[in-house]
């Protein structure tokens, strides 16, 4: 509980206070909210700005001067100014006070920055600036005084430049002390007068002699980020005062129910050169000594209000004391005094809260296993009053690591021994105490058995094994409880049926003559006889026969460790667990298997065992060719009681398989031996090896008649493939240009020019395949384009000289042929025909390659329609007009007949190249030449244009 006394100056007031209970003499009251600017905002606050007052002695603004027209009008404003009323929220260093002050005060989120000089962090980037226009800046708080708002608390940081440079002309200081920037802090009453002069008001200027300020030089401010006004470019290299964040208190108690207002102001220089700014808070709070008056043994703590300096009535001058031996009834008093000289003074009277703390542990000693009741008989006494105060909150300790927060706590503890139990307690004041005893915790006997686990049907037996410390007393108590059928024994070693195999617990309980005890509980098995099993292989007479243990155990913790094997042939037994037996004949025998358990559990069974005759390997092979898988097939004996194969292939890669009918690829032509073990359902088995030839490939290959040559290029193709194994009987022929054949050796035309691959894929009879690519085996040139002009298309025979010119495209060799038997290789030539005609003019064009293109053009060369007759002739053997015929060109048809001069026809033809020779029918009959004398001809020839002529 918390009392605090409002007193007025000059008279000591006292309080009956109780102890323990404490709180904050900086909470907010609601009579003066947001003086601390914790809404964000200036909330109740009022602000205002002006210059310095009209005509002030030795300022250099005047109302009438030619400077008040640049006088900005916010100089004359009442309200919040930014810039010049800053919500301060970080804190940082101020550089004007070489970094020693922060702009918010320990403790505090946000105050507020009166005046424009400082930290902006509105500029880009965020500066420090000064602001210095003649400027006066305030900022007004008025609340209403209430017994709960009676101690005002602001706290202040001041920064000022300080102009106290000397004037060189007249050796005086240049600023007079009115001019200087300045701090001003007052509190006045509703109406308006200050409440104290000395409390009242409190104005600082720029001045590093005043008590509190200290100085920050020129430089260094600016090396830390300042910038004061005008210094770059002046002498003047003012330094700056500073008052680190300092707390005032105020004593309002002689204000309740009038109204107080408290206003700071910060003044520039009143030249305009300087400037001056400060950093606020304020709170406010009741005033009174907090007492924390909790100690039975009379230890007292009292605490002053802050925002003071302090003298105790017992001469100590901190905010807190410590008083010890205090009794009830006694006083304190503590005289506070402003930083300002103003006095109050405070008193309390001390009444303590004695709290003790009593419990009493029942009973004073438990056995292990046991609850210890506590039962708190705590009481607090507050000494004004003799009021019983009602105990809130209990902590024990068992001294075990385990607490409790009840009132009465049950415990148990788990290891015997001495233990001290704490109780701690507090009251609705707060007030506490503690007490501890000692309790003992005595150990438990320990419980324990031994037993011997038997099988289904069979007596477990149990040993008490149970152990007790001397100050727990003797056991003389047991009880067994057997749970698989609720049944006791009172028997301290005990034995018990169990009929059915399984898990069970029994349990035993001990106790001892001093009544303490203990209980365990086991899980005994009982084993369940073994289930006797075995397999064994079928197999051949003569062969070992596998007999293999598969006996079961009910539990992993047992197991079989004995085996005995009869195998129903009269032979020896086997005790081995996993036995080999080889029967000497095909037959059924009755072979038996008995087995022991690690708790000598047994149990036998007896299985028939079949023994067979032994299988036949063989098989056979289909080898195809290399590189093509070989199709084993199993050909063993009898075939329905193989039941697995084993094949190896004999060959580098080393494979086997385990198939019936596998295949293999063999990668070289050569003789295998590959083998195949076969077995049969009873084990049985038998192995064959036999030979295997792998034939080679083909090879495939191939040539032509040509490689080359002009388009349209036919060739013939040669297969000259070679296979070792079988013959090739498919071909399969790609020729590159999209064409194909199945023929052994085909001919194939290339009708595009062009390099082309030719590739054989070749296939045997057993479909071995192999395939050979001639990569640009064969080139096909491009022909060369004949073309040709004459000149005159047409001519006759008189006139028979034609021109030609050669237009070929592609071609360096030309040959021409005239239709009449005469050719020429010029490129462009001439020809003089001599017989009419139609003839056929053929250029034969050559390219580099020898490729070669012809083209036909047709002349006609027009006859001349002419016939000569001689009229006479020598028919005298000297080789001089020996004959007479007529000549003439272009006959068709001729006929011609000689007469005497009475008319008798001497001669005729119709071949113009058989002339007369003078004779009668040309001497045929032996006739004599014709005499001397003039003979008629006639003779009838057609021209060229089937006309016929007659001359006679």
């Amino acid at each position: 509980m918390l009392y605090k006394i409002n007193i007025k100056k000059t008279f000591l007031f006292f309080a009956f206070l109780c102890g323990c209970c404490i709180s904050s003499i900086y909470a907010q009251s609601t009579g003066c909210a947001n003086a601390d600017f914790s809404m964000g905002n200036f909330t109740n606050w009022v602000g205002h700005t002006s210059i310095y007052p009209d005509n002030t002695p030795g300022t250099n603004i005047r109302v009438n001067s030619p400077f008040a027209g640049l006088v900005p009008p916010y100089y004359y404003n009442t309200g919040i100014v930014p810039g010049r009323h800053t919500i301060i929220t970080t804190s940082v260093p101020d550089p004007f006070t070489c970094g020693n002050v922060l702009t918010l005060p320990p403790g505090e989120k946000q105050c507020v920055r009166l005046g424009n000089g400082g930290y902006n962090p509105s500029l880009s980037p965020p500066a420090w600036t000064d602001g210095v226009e003649y400027q006066r800046d305030y900022l007004s708080y008025t609340f209403s005084i209430t017994p709960s708002n009676t101690l005002l608390i602001y706290k202040y940081a001041v920064v000022l430049q300080d102009p106290t440079n000397i004037d060189a002309t007249t050796g005086k200081p240049a600023h007079a002390k009115e001019l200087k920037p300045r701090f001003i802090v007052t509190i006045k009453d509703a109406g308006g007068n200050l409440i104290d002069p000395l409390c009242g008001k409190k104005e600082d200027y720029a001045d590093s002699t005043v008590a509190g300020y200290r100085n920050c030089g020129y430089t260094a401010a600016k090396n830390l980020g300042g910038r004061p006004y005008r210094q770059a470019n002046s002498t003047d290299s003012a330094s700056f005062v500073y008052r680190a964040w300092t707390t005032v208190g105020v004593d309002l108690r002689g204000y309740v129910g009038q109204n107080i207002t408290i206003q700071f102001e910060t003044w520039d220089c009143g030249m305009g050169g300087h400037f001056g700014y400060a950093y606020l808070t304020a709170k406010c709070d009741s005033l009174g000594i907090v007492t924390n008056t909790c100690s039975p043994d009379g230890s007292v703590i009292l605490t002053a209000p802050n925002g003071f300096s302090y003298k105790w009535s017992t001469g100590q001058t901190s905010q807190s004391i410590h008083l010890f031996g205090a009794k009830p009834g006694d006083t304190a008093s503590v005289e506070l005094t402003t930083m300002n000289g103003c006095k109050t003074s405070l008193g309390t009277k001390i009444y303590p809260t004695f709290a003790y703390a009593k419990f009493t542990p029942n009973p004073g000693y438990v056995c292990i296993g046991d609850s210890i009741s506590l039962s708190d008989s705590s009481t607090s006494i507050y000494t004004w009053n003799n009021s019983r105060q009602k105990i809130t909150s209990w902590k024990w300790d068992f001294g075990d690591g385990d607490t409790s927060l009840k009132e009465k706590p049950y415990h148990k503890y788990t290891v015997p021994g001495n233990y001290i139990i704490s109780l701690s307690i507090a009251d609705t004041n707060g007030c506490k105490d503690n007490v501890s005893h000692t309790v003992q915790v005595i150990p438990a006997p320990i419980a324990d058995y031994s037993y011997v686990e038997a099988c289904e049907r069979k007596n477990a037996v149990f040993t008490d094994l149970s152990q007790s410390p001397g100050i727990s007393g003797n056991v003389n108590n047991w009880t067994w409880t057997f749970m698989n059928d609720s049944t006791t024994s009172n028997l301290q070693n005990p034995s018990h049926l169990f009929n059915t195999p399984g898990k069970y617990q029994v349990k035993l309980h001990v106790k001892t003559d001093k009544g303490c005890f203990d209980d365990t509980v086991k899980t005994i098995k009982v084993w369940r006889n073994p289930t006797a099993f075995f397999k064994a292989t079928e197999a051949c007479a003569g062969n070992p026969v596998a007999f293999s243990d598969l006996s079961l155990v009910n539990d992993s913790l047992d197991k079989i460790t004995g085996w005995l094997w009869n195998f129903g042939d009269n032979s020896n037994l086997s005790s081995v667990k996993n036995s080999i037996h080889i029967y000497g004949k095909d037959s059924t025998f009755n072979a038996q298997l008995t087995i022991t358990t690690s708790r000598n559990c047994k149990e036998d069974t007896l299985l028939p065992v079949l023994i067979h005759p032994q299988p036949v390997a063989h098989f056979s092979a289909s080898p195809v060719c290399l590189n093509m898988p070989v199709q084993f097939k199993d050909l063993s004996i009898p075939s329905t009681d193989i039941v697995s194969w084993k094949w190896n292939f004999d060959d580098a890669t080393n494979d086997t398989s385990s198939l019936q009918l596998p295949t293999h690829l063999y990668d070289t032509a050569k003789v295998y031996f590959p083998s195949l073990t076969v077995y049969s359902s009873y084990g049985c088995s038998s192995t064959v090896r036999q030979t295997l030839i792998i034939p080679s490939l083909p090879e495939a290959n191939l040539d032509a008649d040509k490689y080359e040559g002009c388009y349209p290029l036919c060739v013939n193709f040669i297969d000259l493939t070679y296979s070792s194994a079988d013959s090739v009987n498919k071909w399969n022929w790609n020729f590159g240009d999209s064409a194909s054949s199945t023929v052994k050796s085909p001919y194939h035309c290339y009708n595009v020019p062009g390099l082309y691959p030719v590739s054989l894929s070749v296939e045997t009879k057993n479909t071995c395949k192999s395939s050979f690519t001639w990569k640009d085996m064969i080139r096909v040139f491009p022909q060369p384009i004949a073309a040709f002009s004459l000149s005159p298309n047409e001519t006759d025979e008189s006139d028979g000289l034609v021109y030609f010119s050669d237009n070929s495209i592609g071609a360096n060799f030309w040959l021409w042929s005239y239709g009449d038997g005469a050719i020429s290789t010029l490129r462009d030539t001439s020809h003089l025909y001599h017989k009419a005609g139609t003839y056929s003019i053929w250029l034969h064009a050559r390219s580099p390659e020898g490729c070669v293109d012809s083209v036909e053009h047709q002349l006609i060369v027009n006859p001349e329609w002419t016939y000569y007759i001689p009229n006479a002739f020598s028919p005298n053997g000297d080789s001089k007009n020996d004959f007479f015929i007529g000549k003439g060109f272009n006959v068709s048809n001729f006929q011609m007949w000689i007469f005497d001069r009475w008319g008798k026809m001497l001669y005729y033809t119709n071949n113009e190249n058989e002339p007369w020779n003078g004779k009668v029918n040309n001497g045929s009959n032996g006739e004599d030449r014709a005499q001397e004398d003039v003979y008629v001809y006639k003779i009838k020839v057609t021209d060229v244009f089937g006309k016929t002529h007659q001359y006679k």
